[in-house]
């Protein structure tokens, strides 16, 4: 089918391009745009709307495989949030299976999915289970050859590391396992947050000494969050004047989320950070909405480990410091329960950006803003998306900038976010007026060198 999108804003960051253009799709690609109005088997009218590439979230955490199928839960929501790709195994975590999941993606999916290697599978590829475990040099070995194979296999975008939740990861299986990201990405959840963030990015900073790879940091409004933001980039800064490799993400809220059994909350973290457990809200299970006590937080770590918390702590200036910052694209880090519980990001993460810098505090332009959620994780992951050039992908949203708003809460999680008019996957319409239509118009993303 071809398709003419008439009358809209044009934004393309690749090619600087912010006018008043139309626009020509068929087989899957862009072929034309024109000032003159265009024809075609389906005309849609973008009068007083932006025409973007789709958005592109590039830290998100995927739906699980259940009864040999993808339950598809959070691509759904990302989908309404105007999102026509998006990368997992993120913060070393993620699918174990990843050729099987690619192949169902390939039959036919909600939207584009690629994923880097989550450092855990290879752990438990060697049976290491125990989070605090040094590895000795021979199971270093044979996790690389392992995670070599599937990324030569199965064209991966880059290796992830989690190692705030796996902290028994020593610099010899960091340095040792980076090299897998050789060319491509090389993302990293820090091993501390808060007081000791810098430290920590000086031990991530380290790998560019040993490899040549991008160097992604995750989610650096709950690593450096706490008062230590200005510093935290003003590093990153020095250090890509100095040739290093090196972007952050982060999303547009001051409130973390995680497992309550994960390592994060090991060693007193509430108290040595002068939290309160207060602070801590459940996101799901039966004692979801309540707040955490002492007694119910330490219960739950021990009955309970997998239920998600949000942590209420983070500085809300710090955020915009980030959010704002040249070297930062814009995630969702969207994670969600089975059921549907979580964090108000998996559904509202893009239009809330969008509806707070640009259209109420006008801290960032319309194509500065469009330009973190699409052409800038596309360069960094060097895929052919986040364009609108003659002969790209046709991953394309519409979007209403006066409508645009975000409806998901801490209490009602994943419900979808207005003036998202329409998304347009690999040529095929999926999404008209907030409603999906079409839930298998997205392909893998992958990366053979």
């Amino acid at each position: 089918m071809k398709i003419a999108i008439n009358n809209g804003h044009l934004i393309d960051p690749k090619n600087n391009i912010s006018e008043k253009l139309n626009i020509s799709i068929e087989n899957g690609k862009i072929v034309e745009l024109s000032k003159n109005i265009l024809t075609g088997d389906k005309v849609i009218d973008a009068n007083n709307l932006y025409v973007t590439p789709g958005f592109i979230d590039m830290h998100m955490h995927e739906d699980k495989i259940l009864d040999g199928k993808i339950k598809i839960n959070i691509f759904e929501k990302l989908l309404k949030m105007g999102v026509t790709s998006a990368i997992g195994g993120n913060c070393g975590i993620g699918i174990e299976n990843i050729s099987e999941y690619l192949n169902l993606v390939d039959l036919g999916f909600p939207i584009n999915y690629g994923t880097l290697l989550p450092h855990e599978i290879l752990r438990k590829h060697i049976n290491i289970h125990d989070r605090y475990a040094n590895l000795e040099n021979k199971n270093i070995e044979k996790m690389y050859h392992f995670g070599k194979n599937l990324i030569k296999e199965n064209g991966l975008l880059g290796i992830s590391f989690g190692i705030e939740y796996i902290p028994g990861i020593d610099f010899n299986e960091l340095i040792t396992l980076s090299r897998l990201g050789k060319n491509r990405v090389v993302s990293a959840h820090l091993r501390e947050d808060g007081e000791n963030v810098l430290k920590s990015l000086k031990e991530l900073l380290e790998i560019g000494k040993f490899s040549d790879t991008h160097l992604q940091i995750s989610h650096i409004g709950s690593m450096a969050g706490y008062g230590q933001m200005n510093n935290f980039l003003n590093e990153i800064e020095n250090k890509k004047e100095h040739g290093t490799k090196i972007m952050c993400d982060c999303y547009p809220y001051k409130a973390f989320s995680t497992l309550i059994g994960s390592a994060v909350f090991d060693n007193n973290y509430i108290e040595n950070h002068n939290f309160s457990y207060e602070q801590l809200q459940i996101v799901s299970g039966p004692l979801k909405g309540n707040l955490c006590t002492k007694e119910i937080f330490e219960q739950l770590r021990k009955t309970a480990p997998e239920t998600l918390v949000v942590g209420h702590m983070m500085i809300e200036k710090d955020i915009d410091t980030a959010i704002l910052n040249k070297n930062t694209v814009i995630v969702s880090d969207g994670i969600l329960t089975e059921s549907g519980e979580g964090h108000p990001r998996a559904a509202g993460t893009f239009p809330k950006f969008l509806k707070e810098y640009v259209k109420e505090k006008k801290l960032l332009s319309i194509e500065e803003a469009i330009e973190k959620i699409t052409f800038s994780p596309a360069k960094i992951l060097e895929i052919n998306k986040g364009s609108l050039e003659i002969g790209a992908d046709a991953d394309i949203t519409i979007f209403s900038l006066d409508e645009i708003e975000d409806q998901a809460t801490f209490e009602n999680t994943t419900l979808p976010p207005k003036g998202i008019k329409y998304v347009i996957i690999n040529g095929k319409l999926s999404l008209i007026d907030n409603e999906v239509v079409n839930f298998n118009s997205g392909k893998s993303i992958r990366k053979f060198l």
